[in-house]
């Protein structure tokens, strides 16, 4: 059990060894302030996310090259709401009034200009993950979300899968395997665009500029929610540890590629800004 990023009440380490020798809660539980707390910052995260994803994919059902790709960007549409769909559920089981908050919430806002890096800033009153503000503005830019960020939600998805908290814990598993799909037909055109001298050429100007955008998803390695979450059993890995296996993945297929991936420094990124919530 890691216990060093911050000081914590005896209440809380007394959860901490609970959840370590196995506590879980159900909805109906009667949980921790401290945890309920936690819990409901991912869950919200994760739905707005999912939300504003699906948003961001939907006008690519008619920029797609061909019919059979506007069938399969019509699927991640779907899939990305659908996953919305059951994250707001567990929001709702929680007390948590979903529908209101998406009324009031503009989860469709996309930054106009192209050529920015936000860091770790938020720029709307939302839980979403900041990535989520970028506009995909060419074909390339979704593929490489699928390339990159779905492969990211993946491995951060995983970590659900031996969740405290159990109604997620059950929901994540179909989430999950749409991903992986969604990040295969990433894969699949990362190869096809490589193997085109001027196509390969734009694809790499595009992955210099996704790529530290992709990588602050993880949060600074130094914050304090790192180990907080590991020792609610919310997650299993800390930011620096997922990311670690993120990159390996992606340098190895990069380099098979032939695609080179830029410098990321985690200090020179714009600093977040505190939440309104």
């Amino acid at each position: 059990m890691t216990t060093t990023a911050r000081s914590y009440a005896p209440e809380e380490l007394k959860l901490f060894q609970e959840i370590k020798d196995g506590r879980t809660f159900e909805a109906t539980d009667d949980m921790p302030a401290f945890y309920r707390k936690h819990l409901l910052n991912l869950l919200w995260m994760q739905g707005d996310s999912e939300y504003s994803g699906a948003l961001g994919y939907m006008p690519y059902i008619e920029k797609a090259p061909t019919l059979q790709e506007k069938v399969l960007v019509a699927q991640m549409v779907k899939d990305e709401m659908r996953h919305a769909s059951v994250i707001y559920k567990l929001l709702e089981e929680l007390g948590q009034n979903t529908t209101e908050h998406i009324a009031k919430t503009d989860l469709g806002y996309k930054l106009d200009e192209d050529q920015i890096n936000i860091g770790f800033k938020r720029l709307k009153d939302d839980y979403r993950v900041n990535i989520f503000y970028y506009d995909i503005k060419y074909w390339t830019d979704y593929i490489l979300f699928n390339f990159l960020m779905d492969r990211a939600a993946g491995h951060q998805l995983q970590d659900t899968f031996n969740s405290s908290y159990m109604p997620w814990k059950k929901a994540i598993e179909g989430i999950y395997k749409e991903e992986v799909m969604h990040l295969a037909h990433g894969d699949k055109w990362v190869r096809l665009l490589s193997k085109d001298p001027e196509q390969k050429k734009f694809l790499q100007e595009r992955l210099n500029l996704w790529w530290p955008r992709v990588m602050n998803i993880f949060g600074s390695t130094q914050g304090a929610s790192n180990d907080l979450y590991v020792n609610l059993g919310l997650k299993q890995r800390t930011n620096g540890e997922i990311r670690a296996v993120f990159v390996k993945e992606i340098e190895e297929m990069c380099e098979e590629a032939g695609l080179t991936i830029p410098e990321y420094r985690e200090e020179d990124q714009p600093v977040r800004e505190a939440k309104k919530h």
